[in-house]
């Protein structure tokens, strides 16, 4: 089986600063709204932030960055590279975050999604998140509105 292939071959680890580079990139390789590289440097440096890195032999292959705050998770990016898509990499990922979100006795689990990006919501319907509203205007390029969804976590075994 190929190594992009293979789940068991994918690593999922903390960003460090050295990972910056490559996360920058792929960020603007992924959206047209991208993050800019301080609010990744920021995310590093904030005690309530948290930044997970899926990777390879041959490299960064994905990356997430949560929020924690009074008792909610925040999910606030997740991108895996196109070439990586659909082959368990994000759910590697999601679960990761869960885990941690779940140790960290968090009750709930939050995100923004476009409502255009109708993979991104089925993936995340599949991990029980419910569509709670929506946020006028939300992303800039190009501009719409958000779908926020939630999901309890008070119902998982730790």
């Amino acid at each position: 089986m190929s190594e992009t292939n293979n789940i068991d071959s994918i690593r999922i680890r903390e960003v460090v600063r050295a990972d910056l580079d490559s996360v920058v990139i792929l960020e603007h390789e992924i959206y047209s709204d991208p993050w800019s590289r301080t609010a990744f440097e920021d995310a590093l440096e904030a005690e309530n932030w948290d930044s997970w890195i899926a990777e390879t032999e041959s490299g960064i292959i994905g990356y997430a960055c949560t929020m924690t705050a009074a008792g909610e998770c925040h999910l606030a990016n997740i991108a895996i590279t196109q070439h990586h898509r659909r082959k368990s990499v994000a759910k590697r990922l999601m679960d990761h975050i869960l885990d941690i979100a779940i140790r960290n006795e968090c009750e709930k689990m939050l995100l923004e999604v476009r409502p255009s990006n109708l993979g991104a919501i089925a993936f995340y319907e599949k991990f029980e998140f419910e569509r709670l509203y929506v946020r006028p205007n939300y992303y800039h390029d190009p501009k719409e509105d958000a779908l926020v969804m939630i999901k309890d976590l008070t119902a998982i075994e730790k």
